[in-house]
């Protein structure tokens, strides 16, 4: 058991050794007295030592007091999150000092903290903050004490086995503020939509005549054995399948706004996936461009989003480059029924005919939709004024690059795509908005 001296202890060695000058003193004032206080401060020392020494072995003899954590049993990246440890201390009254060794992204927790304990009470919680930065499992170590001497001499270090492992999610607070955006935004906008009856829709039920309802619904044969109006309802055609293509690449890894590009479209593909299972669709993912690429079957139903939640959660850019050709091979290669295919990643200007080969490739077979996102900076830096030479050639450098980005999308769109091009922080509710439009419409 490590242990360290205490401020008794530490105060006595220091008064001892002050008291070693007096028998310096005595022999220059009183050689007849030098040896006796040199005696009596050797056997001052001896009894300081003995009572050290003593307080010591009852130290290491007290029992380890008995400590338990508690935590969620999954946490969000970047939401602070409340861990409480409770401790038994036995009803004494003493000053420990208490340690948590949880992981090492977050170092604002607090810890550690000296605790005060009072008479008569058994048990003490602490509860500190945990904010993890990055998405993956977290490991929290043993829970450390630090409990003083019978005498306060000494202190030493106790280990309480606690490890446990904790999954840390994508934040879902901000994709389900995006779905609602999507939500408000259908019912603004569906009615605007009208796809011909039977295209994209199947038979829901039939219902009485509503004020609204299209003339060419009115179902006949049930008005004449009802004896008043009864339509047809009819709802999206359901059991279609989305796929999202997440590029993994090490373009992604670039930090946007206290997230990486990566979890930005990581936020994008559940937001997205999650809109299909409530639509009645199911939802698969592909990550791609990575050390250990990911496939995650269609899953259906709202609870599905738990699976992909589980399959996407760790992951993180690798230091490669994005290869959209042979991702769309292997996809091909892969899935042969007909499904909205979405890639997402930063689109350059270089890539133009590596994607301009998937698009076709997936196209043969799928309807392809391609969401690519533009760094907040390069959208500010076309607003910005001119005051100087170096901002003249920043932005001439960049308004070509907008312009070949621009003209990548013609070419994109030409070879049958559908672009979706947004910022990291509006991607999400964008791409949402572009399924339902394409719901609506018919084209899955």
């Amino acid at each position: 058991m490590p242990v360290r001296p205490g401020t008794r202890l530490i105060q006595a060695l220091l008064g001892w050794a002050a008291l070693g000058a007096l028998p310096l003193l005595a022999r220059a004032w009183a050689p007849a007295l030098a040896m006796p206080a040199l005696l009596a401060w050797a056997l001052l020392g001896g009894l300081v030592v003995f009572w050290a020494l003593d307080d010591l072995r009852r130290l290491r003899r007290r029992p380890t007091p008995r400590a338990e954590r508690r935590l969620p049993a999954a946490l969000a990246v970047g939401v602070p999150h409340a861990v409480t440890l409770t401790l038994d201390t036995g009803g004494v009254a003493e000053r420990w000092l208490v340690a948590d060794h949880h992981p090492a992204d977050d170092t604002d927790t607090g810890l550690p903290r000296t605790l005060t304990l009072t008479p008569g009470h058994e048990r003490v919680a602490v509860t500190y903050p945990y904010r993890p930065s990055r998405r993956g499992p977290v490991t929290f170590g043993p829970i450390e004490l630090w409990l003083p001497s019978p005498r306060r001499l000494w202190e030493g270090r106790r280990r309480i086995d606690a490890e446990r492992r904790v999954p840390v999610y994508p934040d879902f607070s901000p994709i389900s503020r995006a779905a609602l955006a999507v939500d408000k935004s259908r019912n603004r906008f569906g009615t605007r939509v009208q796809p011909r009856q039977g295209e994209g829709l199947e038979f829901h039920e039939l219902r009485d005549y509503q004020p609204g309802d299209s003339p060419r619904r009115i179902d006949w044969k049930a008005t004449a054995r009802r004896r008043r109006l009864i339509t047809r309802h009819f709802q999206d055609e359901q059991n279609q399948t989305v796929w999202v293509l997440l590029d993994g690449g090490r373009r992604m890894a670039l930090p946007v706004g206290g997230l990486t590009a990566f979890d930005h479209g990581l936020n994008a593909a559940l937001l997205l996936a999650w809109s299909a299972l409530r639509q009645g669709d199911r939802a698969g993912a592909m990550l791609f461009s990575a050390e250990q690429p990911r496939w995650l079957d269609p899953v259906h139903g709202q609870h599905g989003i738990q699976n992909l939640l589980q399959g996407f959660y760790d992951v993180h850019p690798a230091d490669r480059a994005s290869d959209f050709s042979q991702a769309a091979r292997h996809f091909h290669g892969r899935w042969p029924r007909r499904s909205l295919v979405v890639i997402i990643s930063r689109v350059q200007p270089e890539d133009g005919d590596d994607l301009l080969t998937a698009v076709r490739l997936l196209g043969q077979r799928h309807l392809v939709m391609v969401a690519d996102m533009a760094l907040p900076e390069q959208e500010a830096l076309r607003r910005t004024e001119v005051d100087d030479l170096d901002d003249a050639l920043r932005l001439a450098a960049d308004a070509r690059e907008h312009q070949e980005r621009r003209d990548l999308h013609i070419r994109l769109r030409h070879a049958g795509a559908h672009l979706v091009a947004a910022t990291p922080a509006t991607l999400a509710e964008r791409l949402g908005q572009a399924y339902q439009q394409l719901k609506r419409a018919g084209r899955l």
